[in-house]
């Protein structure tokens, strides 16, 4: 079965669309100069519709998953809390420090992002209210179990109804989700991937030994040959093979792999999400930026990526269905912005010999009573 085929078959692609490919050439993805930035597998083959694209198939990407585990972990380990005015409030109400019923509120909160990546917009719906009226308790929508109107309000989950009163909508800062906006680009590296998986299970001898003589082997001589050749490499490091036996080394064409092709689908897979590239591991040409410290990364990775999803949920949770007029939720930024110990003291010691700030305001910094900052 030929490359094609194999991956036809993976794929459940039909005996039409097969044989429409199959009429084409199959040199083009092979060639050295040809890296697949442009022209992809499945587009070669016309085969990119076919290939779906829904949440597991877009994280089974390497790049898409870890993009995945720093927005959305990164984000649903941030602490929420509430102020009015400058004043922040010392105890956040239930509904900011566990959501879900017997659920972690990190947990709740990842889940939340990674609906806001992938889909346009994400669902909480209140199944319990404080004395007040206020929301203290939720549950996750899952999106397979939405049921929404014309309009795209949410109506149901599953074959439950819902109250408009007591659903939470909160919208993608991405606009559509990653698996609408960039559709085409998973598509294209869900058929590289596979198209060098299908290169890695067809693998050849890393070396061949080839008799150039008129008389052939039995098979008994040429397993003897072998033998003898690679015990002898093995021993010492070298060999002896007749005239009539040449060497010839073998090895997966690199080309073949289509690592640059993967390498700028990643690069693109990472800009869709509007990571920085350290972020997913990926490489860029030319780039030589570096960091003195973990705060500077995290100031980075909040400017360019983590600060919609901040706003998206604080914004929506600081609306007067959930919150109180008056009060508005945020996220406890400085848990990754805090700068390390010796950073602090050097500051507090500057602020002190200036004046412009006195030891009860370190305390406050610190959580706990400092003793000999000064000093």
């Amino acid at each position: 079965m030929g490359l094609l085929d194999q991956i036809a078959s993976r794929l459940g692609y039909t005996p039409t669309v097969r044989e429409q490919a199959q009429r084409l050439s199959l040199a083009s993805p092979w060639r050295p100069d040809d890296v697949l930035a442009q022209v992809t597998l499945a587009e070669l083959y016309e085969l990119g519709d076919h290939v779906p694209v829904t949440r597991m198939n877009a994280l089974s990407l390497g790049t898409v998953d870890a993009g995945r585990q720093i927005i959305a972990g990164t984000v649903g380990r941030i602490p929420l809390f509430t102020r009015r005015g400058a004043t922040r409030w010392p105890q956040p109400p239930q509904l900011l420090t566990q959501p879900e019923l017997g659920i972690a509120r990190s947990t709740s909160i990842t889940w939340l992002v990674d609906d806001l990546l992938f889909y346009p917009c994400a669902w909480w719906h209140v199944i319990e209210r404080d004395s007040y009226g206020w929301p203290s308790r939720v549950e996750r929508v899952h999106q397979h179990q939405a049921r929404l109107d014309s309009a795209g309000r949410l109506i149901g989950i599953g074959d439950r109804p819902v109250l408009p009163e007591n659903v939470i909508r909160f919208d993608s800062p991405t606009g559509d989700g990653l698996l609408t906006k960039a559709k085409r680009s998973i598509r294209r590296a869900l058929a590289v991937e596979l198209a060098a998986s299908m290169a890695e299970d067809n693998p050849v001898p890393a070396i061949e030994l080839h008799d150039e003589s008129n008389e052939p082997m039995t098979q008994e001589q040429i397993d003897n040959l072998i033998e003898q050749w690679t015990t002898k490499r093995r021993e010492r490091g070298a060999a002896y093979t007749p005239k009539s036996v040449t060497t010839k080394v073998h090895g997966a064409r690199l080309e073949n792999l289509l690592i640059d092709g993967r390498k700028a689908l990643s690069l693109e897979l990472v800009r869709h999400m509007a990571l920085p590239a350290w972020a997913a591991s990926t490489a860029v040409e030319g780039a030589t930026m570096t960091y003195d410290n973990r705060s500077m990364r995290n100031w980075e990775l909040i400017d360019l990526t983590l600060a919609p999803y901040f706003a998206a949920i604080a914004d929506r949770l600081s609306m007067p269905d959930v919150t109180p007029r008056g009060w508005v939720v945020e996220f406890d930024q400085e848990q990754l912005t805090r700068p390390d110990m010796q950073t602090r003291f050097l500051t507090y010691k500057t602020g002190l010999e200036g004046g412009f700030i006195d030891q009860a305001w370190i305390d406050a910094q610190e959580g706990a009573p400092m003793k000999g900052t000064a000093a």
